[in-house]
């Protein structure tokens, strides 16, 4: 199994406008590396993004409540 490429997660993440999805960020992850086992990294990135949640980094989109996804959003530092 791979390990989950931070660096490229906050990346991706840092240059975000708007909310989005971890299986958003899961799909950009796996369009950079198509060898990925993709239940591993929806996993991974859903558990990322609550970690940066819990840092700060990111906050939950409210205006996306109604879906049943978790959307989030990146609060510039």
């Amino acid at each position: 199994m791979k390990t989950f490429d931070t660096q490229l997660a906050m990346s991706i993440v840092s240059h975000s406008t708007g909310g989005f999805s971890y299986d958003t960020l899961a799909r950009a992850l796996i369009s950079k590396d198509k060898n990925e086992n993709s239940d591993v990294l929806l996993e991974s990135c859903r558990n990322f993004c609550l970690s940066l949640e819990e840092k700060g980094i990111l906050r939950r989109c409210q205006r996306c409540s109604h879906s049943q996804d978790e959307y989030f959003e990146y609060i510039p530092h």
